[in-house]
């Protein structure tokens, strides 16, 4: 084929690899559209719960429903047994967060409250003293039902030592360490309540606006992967 003096006779490998480079670009870039249209319906649902009051939870209330809802309990912290949720980032700065389980008053379970994020030491070799918080309280926050990470670092090992370091949370396999039920969902303990932690919850780890940054990126790499195909197939004609 000749174009503008220039003969375009691609080889056939040269046409499969760009083709496969391109569906491999633009299916990134539809995924990264797909992250952000579910961000966006998270956030919505996060902001619309957060504007309600807070209830406590009734027997026979439906716990597939909880999930940022605004909840209100009695109880008494089980502080001999506390979790540190390791990996968490806050402000760029490496932490843990403090799981106190919560045995509640109204009932024969076990609620297990997020109390929020503190700063690692100048080790990791010792765990860090987890402040006691009171024994009998009212504690008030927001329902989060956790589900396990798509990528795992490590799993729940539990042993006899407290408080014990957990990669991430797997109620079932916490609910070993309990003779009461665990309650399946985890509340993000309110901002406005006295704590020693710093609690700035948000459902979702990067903007919406970034899942869509990346999916222009991808979409643009299949536009250059086209542009150099071209441009590294056209000769001058002899």
């Amino acid at each position: 084929m000749n174009f503008a003096g220039r003969n375009f006779n691609p080889a056939w490998w040269s046409i499969l690899l760009t083709i496969a480079g391109m569906a491999l670009f633009v299916a990134l870039g539809l995924w990264q559209l797909e992250r952000a249209a579910f961000k966006d319906s998270v956030k919505l649902k996060y902001e619309q719960r957060l504007a309600q009051d807070y209830h406590r939870l009734e027997r026979g209330d439906d716990l597939a429903d909880v999930q940022y809802r605004k909840l209100k309990f009695m109880g008494r912290y089980e502080t001999s047994r506390q979790f540190l949720l390791d990996n968490q980032v806050h402000q760029g700065k490496a932490g843990y967060q403090v799981i106190t389980p919560l045995l509640l008053a109204d009932s024969d379970h076990i609620l297990l409250v997020n109390r929020g994020w503190a700063a690692w030491g100048d080790s990791r070799v010792n765990l860090p003293q987890v402040l006691p918080p009171q024994t009998q309280v009212e504690v008030a926050g927001i329902a989060f039902i956790p589900e396990a990470p798509a990528l795992a670092l490590g799993e729940v090992e539990l042993s006899g030592n407290w408080p014990q370091l957990i990669p991430y949370l797997d109620i079932q396999a916490l609910q070993s360490q309990y003779s009461p039920q665990v309650l399946p969902m985890v509340l993000w303990l309110a901002p406005e309540l006295p704590g020693a932690y710093i609690r700035d919850w948000d459902p979702i780890w990067l903007p919406p606006e970034k899942s869509r940054a990346y999916a222009v990126q991808w979409f643009l790499f299949a536009v250059v992967a086209l542009v150099m195909f071209v441009i590294l197939n056209l000769r001058k004609t002899e």
